[in-house]
């Protein structure tokens, strides 16, 4: 009877302490966060955006300046 061997190599993806899954989740969990401080952004914007220009100019914006207010959440 005849053994057969295959010669492996030892890949990032796989390892026997979990580091793959580790890293796998860590980068999910800053994915989902990033896309929920994007709603947060976008709805931010969204209520901006509603404002008449007298609204906006009392709060120190412009509609060319309600962009960023939204994302720096001014």
């Amino acid at each position: 009877m005849t053994a057969i061997t295959y010669r492996t190599t030892h890949t990032q993806f796989v390892s026997r302490d979990g580091t793959f899954l580790m890293r796998l989740s860590a980068w999910c969990g800053k994915f989902i966060e990033g896309a929920r401080e994007g709603q947060r952004i976008a709805a931010r914007y969204h209520e901006l955006s509603l404002l008449s220009g007298p609204d906006l100019a009392r709060r120190g914006l412009t509609r060319q300046t309600m962009a960023r207010a939204a994302l720096t959440a001014n």
